[in-house]
Formats: structure tokens, sequence, C-alpha cells
């Protein structure tokens, strides 16, 4: 099969593209036009990504989605010998406009299935990444679970349907509308950042690719957002009150509340900082840490976003989870397990608040016995989900007796005892093994415990509206002047 052709415009630019002609001949059975339909597994990692395994020309490559992207790419590593058939000028949300040469890409496989020929900026790489953008997802809606680590793609619909979906789930769910910025045609979705008393409205590039939200500095300053320790600034730490050193570490713009909708959103976390003003009509990026707490659909044809998380109810000290037709405190917790390679795969997933943190043994069947396996989560907020891989690279020459012979014959892991702390040796949301014989411990922890969602911001917190109040109350019992 032989396909001769002048490239076309690439469409939702609004750059000079350079077009010229090229001829490539295609082997191999044609690729499907479409994902509709195909679920894939997410590619292991202990914070939530999408990324899936995939290949080009029998090469392994990592496969992700990037809907905010008006042109597809694909490293230079991929097509080791391009054939260009135009160069592009990409706008950057975040920097100046970067010109990439297009290329044509043959044999992309996502998963098991071979996709469609496509063109796709080619970018430097030291290994095989393509990022399907825009053009190749416009007609798609991508769900997203949390709990399984899965990737599935939707027909696009339109938001009455996607509300009458979310309506017959019976969960917490919002159906939102994304904005297209007028220029650049990048989603926009609005959120509520509280700080105190105050309350901040931005406007944020949604990404399914970044790992962290962030806001751009001097917009936050120049509308009264304060970052780490000057959150603190013209207040007077309470008697006797030092500051935990570990607050010294928090640069970000930490936040009790981010809300995508009037009460519905998530609590205590922080912003990232993105250094200077933003070069475009954006305030910031909202990435995987804020909805990956969620079951989460996007679709990029109708532009809408559906979040969705079981309800739960609160007594008290006691928080119980509905869960299908259940409610009950085992259904705030999700385990998913699946035999993988030299190992076992694990999801953990909470779905209510964990003022105190928490630690969950893990019950192995099969296997040597020798290795102890646990999750622990630091405090923080309902919707954290984690995924490691047992036995970790590295675990076995650490600990061999948590290496890949320890896993040998394991079938499943259930859900053992919970305790309502976390492990101080490992801080964070993390994934712990331990030698039964020696005690000795080793972590596997998602990255950023300092700035997302971690002990140090619940602590910055809860000083900052401690000294607010004692600020009120000493406002409040001034003497009257005397007449």
């Amino acid at each position: 099969m032989i396909i001769c052709q002048s490239a076309a415009v690439l469409p939702r630019l609004l750059v000079a593209v350079f077009l010229l002609s090229s001829c490539h001949r295609v082997t191999g059975p044609p690729g499907v036009d479409s994902l509709v339909g195909l679920s894939f597994p997410l590619l292991s990692s202990p914070a939530p990504r999408i990324a899936v395994k995939g290949q080009v020309d029998e090469l392994d490559a990592e496969v992700s989605f990037d809907p905010s992207q008006p042109v597809s790419f694909v490293t230079s590593k991929c097509v080791p010998d391009p054939s260009f058939v135009a160069r592009v000028s990409v706008p950057d949300a975040f920097g100046p406009d970067e010109t990439f040469p297009v290329a044509r890409v043959f044999g992309l496989q996502v998963g098991a299935t071979r996709f469609r020929v496509f063109e796709a900026a080619v970018a430097s790489g030291k290994t095989c990444v393509v990022v399907l953008g825009a053009p190749e997802l416009e007609a798609l809606a991508l769900e997203v679970n949390p709990v399984a680590r899965t990737l599935k793609f939707r027909p696009s619909q339109s938001r009455e349907k996607w509300a009458a979906e979310a309506e017959a789930s019976g969960e917490d769910a919002q159906v939102l509308a994304l904005t297209r910025e007028s220029r650049f045609d990048w989603p926009l979705i609005p959120v509520r950042v509280r700080q105190g008393p105050e309350h901040f409205d931005l406007t944020m590039l949604f990404s399914l690719r970044e790992p962290r939200s962030r806001v751009f500095d001097d917009w936050a300053r120049a509308s009264g957002m304060k970052p780490g320790l000057e959150l603190l600034e013209g207040l007077t730490l309470p008697e006797g009150v030092v500051l935990p050193p570990e607050l010294s570490q928090l640069n970000g713009y930490t936040w009790d509340s981010l809300e995508f909708a009037p009460g519905f959103g998530l609590a205590v976390g922080s912003l990232e900082v993105e250094p200077g003003a933003p070069p475009h009509a954006v305030h910031g990026l909202l990435g995987a840490d804020a909805w990956s707490r969620f079951y989460m659909t996007y679709d990029v044809g109708s532009s809408v976003l559906v979040l969705r998380r079981p309800r739960v109810f609160v007594s008290g000290s006691q928080a119980r989870c509905e869960r299908g037709e259940q409610v009950s405190e085992e259904a705030c917790f999700e385990l998913h397990a699946t035999p993988s390679g030299d190992g076992i795969d694990v999801t953990a997933t909470v779905w209510r608040p964990l003022p105190s943190g928490a630690q969950l043994s893990l019950d192995v069947i099969g296997g040597a016995g020798t290795c102890r396996l646990g999750i622990t989560f630091s405090p923080g907020d309902r919707g954290r989900s984690t995924h490691h891989h047992f036995p970790w690279k590295k675990l076995g020459d650490n600990m061999p007796a948590c290496g890949g012979e320890a896993f040998k014959g394991v079938t499943s892991v259930s859900p053992g005892l919970l305790e309502e702390s976390p492990l101080m040796e490992c801080p964070g949301v993390c994934a712990y093994a331990r030698d039964a014989m020696t005690g000795r411990m080793s972590c596997e922890c998602q990255p950023g415990v300092r700035t997302a969602d971690g002990d140090a911001e619940k602590r910055l917190l809860e000083l900052f509206k401690r000294m607010l109040d004692e600020k009120k109350e000493a406002r409040e019992i001034e003497p009257k002047d005397p007449e």
C-alpha cells in the first residue's frame, strides 16, 4: 500500500505552516481510525498519570494524550530517519512559541492496537514518546478509572447525556463545562481557591499530562495570594509556638479549598509556583493532582468534564462511604491487585478524609511469606490513590527478602489491618515493604510530598487560622477610646 500526498494544514493552529510533499510506503495492516471502545492499563506509577504502553515500528514507546496541544508530538527516537512534511509553530501557554519539524508517523501501536498514520511535530528525546494531541482526540471522551488505573475511550456526546449518566450513578458528581481560549483553543476551567477568609477565582489550563497544578507567581501575588510562610506575615505567633522546620520547605500557594463548583472540590493542598506573569490569558494549570481524586471523564468534543466519587457520610469521627447500594467504613477503601511479570501490581484508593493519616497493611496470598507489605497515607482529603509494582526497582538489591523470589506464586492481595496514623518512616503517600526477619523497611513514595496535600500544608493552615483568630480576639477586647 502506497500513500503519496501533500500534508494538510494542521487544524487548530493560528500560525504559518510551510508544506512539503512526501511519499511513504506503508507495510502491515491498516490502523484503526479511532480509539473508541478501547481500554488500556495505565503505566505503573505511584502518582496518577495518563500514559500507556505502545510501540512505533516495534520500538517500545510511551504513549500519552494531551487534548490541550493543537498538534501531536513524537520524539526523534521514535522516527530515527524521518521525512519531514512541514514545519509548525506551536503556541505555549507558559512561554514563547516553539517551532518544530513535522513528520508522518507510521506503525504506531497503542497497547496492542495499531493506529492510523498521523502527522506529528518531532521533538528531541532520548526515549520514544508519543503524545496524541487534539487532531487525534477531538471526537473522543477519555475516561480514567483511578482504582483500576485504566484509560477507556468513549464517543463524544452532549452535556445533557453526561449529566443523565452522572445522576444515574448516584455518586457525588459534577458535570462541568470547559471553555476554549479564543486564540489558541486551549481547554480552560474556572476554579475558586480559598486561603483563610480570602478567595480567588482562577482560569486554569486543563491538562491531562501535567502531574502538578501551578499558578503564575506574579498574577497570584498581585491578586493577594501568599506563598509559603508569607501567609503568616503580619500575624503574631502564639506564645510558646515555634515554627516547625518542615514549613520552611513550603514554596507553593497553600490553599484551604479548591472548588470546581460551590461546595464541590478538594480540601488542603497547594499550587506550585510558575515564575513570572502569564504570557497568555490563563492564570495557571490544573493537573493530575486535582482531577485524579475522582473518576474522571473528559469529553474533548463537547468540552465537558465529569468528576465522580463515592458519597461520604460523616458522624463525629466516623466516616462511611456509599459504594453500590452499601454504606460502610470498608467502602471508603478500595484495593485493586493484579499479578504482573515478576510480582504484583497494587492500587490503593481512599475515598474519605484522613485527618490523621493512615497505614493499611496488605495480606498476601502465596509467595515466600518473608516480606510484609502495606500502603501509608499522610493526613489529607479524600480521593487519593497510589499505584505500585511489588517488588519495585532496587527493592531486592536493598532487601533480598523482598526481591522477586518473595513474590513468586503470589495469587492475590487483600486489605489487612488499618491504623488511623501515618507511618513515620514513610512520610507522604507511599508503599512500604518490611523484611519479616530483620524488620528493615523500604518505601516507594509519590513525588512532591512537601508540596501537595502533605502534613506540612495542614500544619501551616492550622497555624494560620489560629493566628487569625487570636488577632480577631485581640481587636474585640481592645478598650474603647474615652469620650
